[in-house]
């Protein structure tokens, strides 16, 4: 995806990924949805994604599971995006893993965001093998079997994720996901 962990050298790859692929327009959500002012989404360039959330981003290493007023106003997330369909030449960027099946994944949609981010309690119709690309994310899994005791404070799966991890979640199998840093991951459904 041409953006690292490292302060330093994701200001430049995030440079390159704006420079060259900067004019295309993609969906961005801003803001948390469970806070007061709730997620805001909107058309915005890669260019001033990068620029007015990414790049400010990558000097907070990591952000707390309690965000400050701040914090929200800082959040930005390209979510669940077919950004491979969208921008074809980043697509060699990213080798399918075997574990996706013999006809490989159904889906590919990649995720890019400031720390803070927040994907809902919810599940997939399908198996998902989650690799986080960049940054670091926390992820909270709770069985099937548990879906009439959601109210539940316990859960039975809490995983934290980091460059070069996947995770794989199979169908059904209920999760929260929360960027911990700014972050890229790509995420494989079959």
């Amino acid at each position: 995806m041409h953006i690292v962990s490292n302060p330093s050298c994701a200001l430049r790859q995030l440079r390159y990924f704006s420079r060259n692929h900067g004019m295309r327009l993609v969906p961005i959500e801003h803001g948390i949805m469970s806070e007061k002012g709730g997620m805001k989404e909107e058309l915005m360039t890669i260019q001033a994604f990068v620029q007015h959330y990414l790049a400010k981003s990558v000097s907070q290493s990591v952000y707390t599971l309690g965000p400050t007023k701040e914090d929200i106003k800082r959040v930005a997330y390209l979510a669940q995006h077919q950004l491979f369909e969208q921008i074809k030449d980043i697509k060699n960027d990213v080798i399918i893993p075997t574990e996706c099946g013999k006809a490989g994944p159904s889906q590919a949609n990649v995720w890019i965001g400031t720390g803070g981010t927040r994907t809902p309690l919810h599940f997939d119709s399908y198996d998902n093998l989650f690799v986080q690309v960049v940054g670091s994310k926390y992820i909270r899994l709770y069985d099937k079997s548990e879906t009439s005791k959601l109210y539940v404070i316990k859960g039975n799966g809490n995983t934290h994720t980091s460059q070069g991890d996947a995770l794989y979640i199979p169908a059904k199998t209920w999760h929260y996901v929360r960027g911990l840093s700014t972050s890229a991951s790509v995420n494989f459904w079959w």
